[in-house]
């Protein structure tokens, strides 16, 4: 079959590249054409039409300002796919760019079937797009497992396929089956946006500087895609903080404790099993934060309260993020006997257990080939 998938991001990039191996795992004749980037490239054999670097645009003052760009490359990619005649197209994530150039034109002019591979987030905002995917997709694959019944429940036949995290964490183990022990070591996940280390940054520093003076070792998880420059003008009085790249999982798995922005990297720390206080700072602090609490539909902002459904890890969020308040939260996270340090282990337990150990990918090859051949 002749799979067209479009990714715009690097996650993305990385969640589609382990999608495509599955999928020519279980079909040996597929053939690939997407937007995207380098994963997808060595996975599918294939360049991208377009790399998703083109497309690499943050804020809503750069979207704006490249409209024309982002118009242009959508109907590149639109023509793309009237010339590659697909069986299947398959947007993952990246939402506003396949919701404008993707979707309709898909359904309405290719008359194509459409499998969405990681939904996007209405449960939390912008719930009226929920018919637009009813109106033009035909299967939603789900990566958390609360979201099968929220679309289910609204019109959209949805599957959940597992999580690419726990993928991730399988792989790692692979390669690094040796066992290893937790270290007095303090772990900084502030981000992977200039924003999100300008914001946080310098907040998790300050709140770690006394274990520092204790002897504790600060480190901070360099995100792909940034450069020890990009940290720098963050660090203040901290500057000799080692930043370490290529290696979260390893870090994570040998830290005692965490303070983790809100995403992802929440809901990896907990599969790893590393008590963390989850912080995001951003422009606004009080007003966003009663945005967020007035707005916004869902309880919890980190992945893992959100799939426990309580408030397993502590959150704080905007004008709550500062080092005082972090610093008070993770001095009950250091004591192995503090219940706090183990209720958020066992809550983590439960995390594992409930996100199984089961690739991902395969489920999602599988789920998209049933559909196939059921629609034909």
């Amino acid at each position: 079959m002749r799979y067209f998938l479009v990714a715009g991001e690097a996650s993305g990039d990385l969640h589609a590249s382990a999608l495509i191996r599955a999928l020519r795992a279980e079909d040996p004749e597929a053939s690939f054409a997407f937007m995207g980037g380098d994963k997808m490239e060595a996975a599918a054999g294939v360049a991208p039409i377009v790399h998703y670097r083109e497309v690499a645009f943050m804020g809503i003052v750069s979207v704006v300002k490249n409209l024309g760009k982002l118009t242009r490359i959508g109907r590149q990619i639109q023509d793309a796919m009237r010339d590659f005649a697909p069986d299947v197209v398959i947007p993952v994530d990246y939402a506003d760019f396949n919701f404008r150039f993707i979707l309709p034109y898909a359904k309405r002019e290719l008359r194509c079937p459409v499998i969405y591979y990681i939904l996007p987030k209405l449960w939390a905002w912008r719930a009226g797009r929920i018919r637009q995917l009813r109106r033009y997709v035909d299967l939603g694959l789900s990566i958390l497992p609360f979201e099968t019944n929220y679309f289910s429940d609204r019109g959209l036949r949805t599957a959940y396929i597992g999580n690419p995290c726990v993928d991730a964490k399988l792989t790692y183990l692979a390669e690094h089956p040796e066992p290893v022990e937790r270290e007095q070591m303090l772990l900084l996940v502030p981000g992977s946006r200039q924003s999100e280390l300008r914001d946080n940054l310098p907040e998790m520093l300050a709140a770690t500087a006394a274990y520092s003076n204790l002897g504790w070792r600060v480190v901070i998880a360099g995100a792909p895609g940034l450069t020890a420059a990009d940290y720098a003008p963050h660090l203040g009085k901290y500057g000799d903080t080692p930043i370490l790249f290529g290696d979260t999982y390893g870090l994570m798995r040998r830290a005692h404790a965490a303070l983790v922005t809100s995403g992802t990297a929440t809901l990896e720390a907990g599969l790893w099993g590393i008590p963390m206080v989850v912080c995001y700072r951003m422009g606004g602090r009080h007003i966003a934060r009663l945005v967020f609490e007035h707005l916004f539909r869902v309880p919890y902002f980190s992945l893992v309260n959100l799939i426990l459904d309580r408030p397993a890890v502590p959150e704080l969020l905007a004008d709550r993020a500062h080092s005082v308040q972090i610093l008070s939260i993770l001095s009950h996270l250091i004591p192995e006997e503090d219940h706090r340090r183990t209720d958020q282990l066992q809550a983590f337990a439960q995390l594992q257990e409930l996100m199984g150990t089961e690739p991902s990918a395969p489920r999602a090859a599988r789920a998209i080939l049933s559909y196939l051949h059921e629609a034909r």
